[in-house]
């Protein structure tokens, strides 16, 4: 499997297994701890969480199932979590916000901690801009953190380039990452600046979501039906399956993207493994673009 360095002293799986979909699976402790030890064994050592994924039960059947029965995993692992985004009636809310005040973090971070049964976590993510943040309290507060040994580096989810700078500006140790949206269905961040200030800053880029939610197979609005038609073709002469294709999309950038998974299905996640051997030509690549946005670049 290979690796992204992210700095130094870290580097991920290029796959990362996403656990925002352990309830929904129906995942009791046997399963996960196969599905933890079946990706490991694949070569995928980085696994993406976050408090709102099962409003923090994602994690504590993490921590209690997997790290608590096998401490020895810690250690073979990187952990990503995440803080700012408040569901509604957490605290006594109507609707959902977003929230990256120090105190704030830092109690997401402490509370993540203990469901996850560890010390600390290998990335910290602010999940999501949030409108009202003062990007210099939200930096003293990922300092702190970080100062403390509780996530051992920092980055942010969901930040357009203006917005990572104007934390990054605050932040005395890099941002090291970016988690956005990257898809054969999702392809604006190729185009806004999010990719180019990665590769001018040497930020990791990590995808959520990167087979589109999943529309391409069965969707019935006009970009599924065109992108369907495109990777089926792509897919037929590579014999591969369309999803591989999906994955390979997002892969051939330069920038060295990594996909996250939302599958608890070793069998999917494989395929995401076996599209690192894929690499779609330049005509391929560019005809899955024109097929998602509806016509060629000029």
């Amino acid at each position: 499997m290979e690796h992204i360095a992210l700095t130094e002293k870290l580097e991920f799986s290029r796959i990362i297994a996403g656990c925002m979909r352990t309830l929904d699976a129906g995942m009791d402790g046997d399963k996960l701890r196969a599905f933890v030890h079946g990706c490991m064994d694949l070569g995928i050592d980085t696994f993406d969480h976050a408090p709102v994924y099962g409003a923090g039960k994602c994690e504590k059947i993490f921590g209690d199932e997997v790290l608590r029965k096998d401490p020895s995993l810690r250690d073979k692992m990187k952990i990503v979590t995440k803080a700012g985004i408040i569901l509604p009636g957490q605290k006594g809310n109507s609707h959902i916000y977003y929230d990256s005040t120090k105190e704030n973090i830092l109690a997401e971070m402490d509370a993540s901690l203990e469901r996850l049964g560890t010390d600390h976590v290998d990335l910290l993510l602010i999940h999501r801009p949030d409108v009202l943040s003062n990007p210099q309290e939200t930096a003293e507060a990922l300092a702190q953190i970080v100062k403390e040994g509780k996530a051992l580096n920092v980055g942010v989810s969901n930040y357009e380039p203006a917005q990572l700078e104007a934390l990054q500006k605050y932040l005395p140790v890099k941002v090291v990452a970016n988690q956005m949206e990257f898809s054969v269905k999702a392809t604006y961040n190729f185009f806004n600046g999010v990719v180019d200030n990665a590769q001018m800053n040497q930020t990791g880029l990590m995808a959520w979501s990167p087979l589109g939610g999943g529309s391409v197979f069965k969707g019935e609005d006009e970009q599924s039906v065109r992108l369907r038609a495109e990777i089926q073709k792509i897919a037929e002469a590579h014999q591969v399956s369309m999803d591989v294709v999906m994955y390979a999309f997002v892969l051939r950038h330069p920038a060295k993207i990594m996909p996250i998974t939302g599958t608890m299905n070793l069998d999917r996640v494989k395929n995401a493994v076996d599209a690192l051997k894929l690499e779609l030509t330049y005509d391929e690549w560019y005809a899955i673009l024109a097929a998602s946005r509806g016509f060629d670049v000029p």
